[in-house]
Formats: structure tokens, sequence, C-alpha cells
């Protein structure tokens, strides 16, 4: 189907009517395939151009009277009454539904009595969270994958692809996704416990994901087979390719232990092992590949040294956040003068830090709605003096945050999904948007 093209402020609307429906989703009494394809036409729908306020009206009716602990009376009667010189607004927990008619601008609609419902006269909705920056307004939504039947903790688009995409679940698996055309191209089987990380290797011909079965995997993109398996004594949770040199990788695990490995070989790397106290939750090379970036279920994160012909480890400094709570997402990007650090902690905060060598100086914070869950966080991949640093975070409400670090604050709110929100992602011309959550949907969204 061909969806035409509709202003921005048309788009805004439409967005907000889909988290209207994500919420009334989780009521339906349904398979999960069969909400997703509900979902998915819905998005359809809402762009055809067709009589959207008759439409809209008749389908609050319906709703309000199969779920009436859900929505009451007076949020569809609002919505179904505008007068020529005021808007009217359908509002549920702060989800403003708007079909305004500007004032001084020509009267078009249906009249309904000494009433006028306004057709194609639409204004912004003004809300705190109106985007500062036209870049990061993604207000389309061209698909969404449900390959996975249970939560998508990660995803990440290949390096410097758009087309490209890798989702690790907890159903054990891992699923390659094409987005020119929108497809799943192969879904990775092996694991027998839930995939908590995943890493590209600097060519996109292979990847490597860890369980906490125990055991790390490389496998091949273009076929989808593994090719080489390592077993460790505990729970692996975190693993990253070595930048330099993607023939060695370092993986973490639940006892605080780094190993370097020989990815030929599958075996452990003689002295490449270091002891970080408590669980490791991610790991995160830095700018210059020389630093290794690991965290724990502490709130602190280490800086390890990395030898690059040896793989040789060597704690150096740590680093606690403040207000505690495990670290559950770590992203690296080169700044001016010096590279940030991003990390996301379960106590609702997201910190940001200046890398000066292996010391980590807080230079901003924001509050995040995390409940303690495992939400991650992305740096905006294109860096400019004049735009500042830019992050992306889910949410524990179903929604994924735009913020502008250096302000402190989100800038814009994108809503669709109808649980947390636990994997965001974006492509590095910032064209592309992916987020995760815990029902296992992940959703595309695109700028207009």
């Amino acid at each position: 189907m061909t969806i035409p093209s509709v202003s921005l402020s048309e788009q805004q609307n439409i967005q907000q009517i889909l988290a209207l429906d994500a919420r009334y989703n989780n009521n339906r009494n349904t398979a999960p395939h069969t909400k997703t394809l509900y979902m998915r036409r819905r998005s359809q729908l809402l762009r055809e151009r067709s009589d959207r306020d008759r439409y809209f009206q008749l389908r609050s009716k319906l709703l309000s009277s199969k779920y009436p602990s859900v929505l009451t009376p007076s949020d569809y009667r609002a919505g179904s009454r505008a007068s020529s010189m005021h808007s009217r607004t359908c509002s549920m927990d702060s989800l403003d539904i708007i079909a305004p008619q500007p004032s001084g601008t020509p009267q078009t609609g249906r009249k309904k009595g000494n009433q006028l419902t306004p057709r194609r006269h639409h204004t912004p909705i003004r809300t705190a969270t109106q985007p500062d920056k036209d870049s990061y307004a993604f207000t389309d939504m061209p698909h969404i994958f449900d390959q996975h039947s249970k939560a998508v903790r990660l995803v990440r688009f290949a390096h410097n692809s758009c087309t490209l995409l890798a989702c690790c679940s907890d159903d054990f698996t891992i699923s390659l996704c094409n987005l020119a055309p929108y497809s799943v191209k192969c879904v990775l089987e092996g694991h027998t416990g839930p995939v908590r990380d995943m890493d590209w290797s600097i060519d996109n011909s292979s990847l490597l994901s860890v369980s906490v079965d125990g055991t790390a995997r490389l496998w091949r993109c273009d076929s989808g087979t593994c090719i080489r398996t390592i077993a460790s004594s505990h729970p692996l949770t975190a693993i990253r390719f070595q930048p330099m040199n993607n023939n060695v990788c370092v993986a973490g695990d639940e006892e605080g232990v780094l190993r370097g490995y020989n990815l030929s070989t599958g075996k452990a790397l003689s002295g490449s092992r270091e002891r970080v106290s408590n669980s490791l939750t991610c790991l995160e090379f830095g700018p210059n590949s020389s630093i290794l970036w690991a965290s724990n279920n502490k709130g602190q994160i280490y800086s390890v040294s990395v030898n690059m012909l040896t793989c040789q480890l060597k704690r150096m400094k740590c680093t606690s956040i403040p207000g505690g709570g495990s670290v559950v997402s770590l992203a690296v990007r080169a700044g001016h003068p010096s590279p940030l650090l991003l990390a996301s902690s379960t106590s609702d905060l997201i910190f940001m830090f200046t890398v000066d060598k292996d010391v980590l100086l807080l230079v901003r914070k924001c509050s995040a709605k995390l409940n303690g869950l495992p939400i991650r966080s992305v740096f905006c991949p294109i860096a400019t003096a004049q735009r500042g640093a830019f992050t992306v975070s889910g949410c524990v409400d179903g929604s994924v945050l735009v913020f502008d670090m250096e302000k402190g604050k989100a800038v814009n709110k994108l809503q669709g999904h109808s649980c947390p929100v636990y994997g965001v992602c974006l492509s590095y011309d910032e064209s592309l948007l992916v987020s995760s959550d815990s029902s296992g949907t992940v959703i595309v969204w695109q700028k207009r």
C-alpha cells in the first residue's frame, strides 16, 4: 500500500493516536501476532487521506463502550466537539489528541448545529517535549518487527549501515533484519539461555554474542551459521571485538572477570585476565582502543588498559556514579576537546562524563523513568559544536525519549510501544531510529 505524505502536525497527531491504540492493545485478549498486525494496520489507516475526524469519533465511542474503565465518556465527547475559535483536547494520562481550528483561518469542515468540526487545518501539538531540533523529529513508523517471542534487550545497526540490523532476545535467539526492503534475513539459533550482549565486526561480516548459558558465539552474517563457540564456567554478560584486531575479543561474566579470547582457536589468551569487583554488566572500548570501560551492578565504572598486541588487561581507575544502582548501558563517542561517555543506571538517571585519559569527569545528568529495568541509552551519532550532545533512551512507560544533554532535559518523545522500551539505536546518518520492548516488538522510526 502506498502511504501518502502528511504534514508534520498530522504526523504528530497520528503518533499520539498510535500510542492510544498501543494502550488499548494491551487490553485486547488476542494472540501476540494478532496484536502486532492490528498495530500495523492502524498505522496504515491513519496515513490514508480519508475522513479522519468522523472515523476518530466513531472509534472513540466504540473503544469507550468496550473499555469503559480506560476511557471515560467525557474523554470521547471532548474529542468529538470543536468550535470555530478554540481547539478541544482528548486527554488520557497526559496523552493529547488535538484537532484544532486556528483563529483567523477560513472555516472548513462539516457543520453540526452551531459548531464546526475542522477537517484540514491543524497546528502542531504544543507540549513540554516539543522538539527543539527538527533533526530528531522521528514522526513516521514504516515497519514493526515481531519475530521474537520475549523481550528484545538490545538492537544494533551494522557499522555505517542503514539497512542491516541485529536484535538479541530473551528467547535465546538473535535476528538479523534487512531494512531495505523490510524482512528478517535470518534467525541465529544455538544459545540455550537469554542473550545478553552482541557486537558487530568492523566489516559487518560476523557477529559476536554472549548468553547466560555461559557461552560466547561467533556467527557468519551471510549464512547465519555459528563458526565458533567459547565456553565459560560462569554466565557471560558482555562482549566486544578488539577494534584493532577482530580476531580477538574481550568478554565479561557475572563473577566480575574479564578475559581475552583468540577467535581463531576459541582459547583464552595467556595473561589476558583481570578481575573487576562484582558482576559485570557492560563493556565499551574508548576511541583510541587502548582503554576498555567496564561497568558492574554496583554503580561502578572501571577503566581497563588493553595491550593492542597481546590483549593483556590491567585495571586502572574506578568511578562510582551518584545514586548507585546497576549500570545497564555504556556508550562512548569521540568529542572535542575530550571524548564523552554515557551511562544509564537503574537509579533512574542518565550520566554524561568527559574522558580524561583513564579518568571520568561528570558533566551532566538527566532523570528518566527506568524503574530498575535494564533500559539502555545511546548517543546520537552526528556530533557538531552547534548541536551539542543529544542522546536517545527507552522509558518504562513505553515511550522513546530524545535528550539534549547540554540542557539536561527531554526534547522529543516518541510513543508507540505498549510496554517498557529496553533497547534503542540510530543509524549512522540518523535517518532511522529503532526501539525494542519487553514484549519482543521492534519498531523502526523514520524522519519525514
